[in-house]
């Protein structure tokens, strides 16, 4: 099996490039002011993939080890065409407002708010798709370390169990020992009177 740390190191590795490149995107997007229905769309799935990101960066290294190497490599894959769109999405973006300075130019609002409509639905179902992978791995992880540590749990359980009938069986033993020293020192009694 894969070193959690080295699965773990993999996965924030095309983590925080994604992260940044959503953020950026996020930034541009929000800069435009009178941005249309589908932009402002476009802003919450940007948004909604970056606090999936975060979550994932967020799961610890030894929460890994049980999923293996294979669904942090899927991850990997899903991360990285995330931020490959995102990178491509912002460059095409920054074309299609080039006439603008923060407000639309009415130029660049035909282009965004009629002619390039499919390619943003295109990215905003892309960025769900993201999301909702990223959210699955987070939450597999999620309940992979909740049942590991419900297994801890009760083997925890177990051996305090083990241990309250030791300890009751030592009392009961010390207790029948004291009954007869007790006793002992009653009989030493009447034998020195």
């Amino acid at each position: 099996m894969a070193d959690p740390l080295s699965i773990a190191a993999s996965v924030v590795g095309v983590t925080v490039p994604a992260l940044h490149g959503t953020r950026l995107l996020l930034d541009d997007l929000q800069k435009i002011k009178d941005a249309p229905e589908t932009v402002q769309r476009l802003k919450d799935d940007v948004r909604s993939v970056d606090m999936a990101l975060t979550s994932l960066r967020a799961v610890k290294n030894q929460d890994w080890e049980p999923l293996g190497a294979s669904v942090a490599e899927e991850a990997k894959t899903t991360i990285s065409t995330c931020t490959g769109a995102c990178d491509l999405f912002r460059t095409d973006l920054h074309h299609w407002t080039r006439h603008s300075d923060g407000k639309l130019t009415w130029q660049d609002r035909a282009n965004v708010g009629f002619f390039k409509q499919g390619e943003i639905r295109t990215m905003s179902e892309q960025l769900q798709n993201c999301k909702v992978t990223i959210s699955s791995v987070v939450g597999i992880v999620t309940l992979y370390s909740s049942i590991r540590h419900t297994h801890i749990t009760e083997e925890i359980k177990k051996t305090i169990s083990t241990k309250r009938i030791k300890i009751k069986g030592a009392i009961g033993t010390a207790d029948e020992q004291l009954v007869a020293l007790e006793n002992r020192v009653k009989e030493l009694k009447l034998s020195t009177d």
